[in-house]
């Protein structure tokens, strides 16, 4: 499947210097963790290392264990943005959700194999961040949930949930696969993997997010 049109459109210099100054943010917070640990690091060591000031910090990620895994936050954004108008089925809904984590995957801000070890080690040891990525994807669940019965509101709970947790399902699948990929030293895109996850599920589903 080929990306979307605005994956493909080139981005302005706001949202360039915008993903310039959260991948600093970004890059600072991982750095900070692997020599102090989380719990010696401030939000102000960040900005510090980053170049900004706190209150700019806080324009970018709510938290110090944010500013490390920024992906869920992402996808968020991009639910604010999807367009619903379409839909006739559930199947349609798979298929769209699939396509919103797509284009999240393909953004040109994604870390690079290499980062990804050090965020695994850094999930590995610290109990900190752990907690922090499984409120993050709790938290995913819920607006993905939340979204569709607010744009969806003649679906019944029970159907917009089993989507939901799909396309939760397929997000986390992607990148705990990656993880392991990454661990064995196999260098591949994210959204190789991805593709590959989604036409797994599309086999197991008979092809219902294609």
């Amino acid at each position: 499947m080929s990306p979307s049109k605005s994956s493909e459109q080139p981005l302005g210099l706001r949202e360039r210097r915008r993903l310039q100054t959260e991948n600093e943010i970004h890059e600072a917070a991982i750095t900070l963790f692997e020599q102090k640990g989380v719990a010696a690091t401030t939000v102000q060591d960040i900005a510090d290392a980053a170049g900004i000031s706190s209150r700019t910090f806080f324009r970018y990620f709510a938290s110090k264990e944010q500013a490390a895994l920024p992906g869920q936050r992402r996808m968020v954004d991009a639910m604010a943005s999807v367009d619903f108008s379409n839909v006739q089925s559930t199947s349609d809904l798979l298929r769209i959700m699939a396509n919103v984590a797509e284009s999240v995957m393909l953004s040109e801000n994604q870390p690079s194999a290499g980062e990804h070890r050090r965020i695994a080690r850094l999930l590995a040891t610290e109990g900190d961040m752990r907690s922090l990525a499984a409120a993050q994807e709790q938290y995913l669940g819920k607006v993905l949930r939340e979204s569709l019965e607010r744009n969806l509101p003649n679906y019944d709970a029970a159907s917009l949930l089993l989507v939901a947790e799909i396309s939760l399902a397929l997000w986390r699948t992607s990148w705990m696969r990656w993880g392991e990929l990454s661990a064995e030293d196999v260098i591949v895109e994210p959204i190789v993997v991805f593709r590959e996850c989604r036409a797994t599920l599309d086999g197991m589903l008979g092809g219902t997010t294609s």
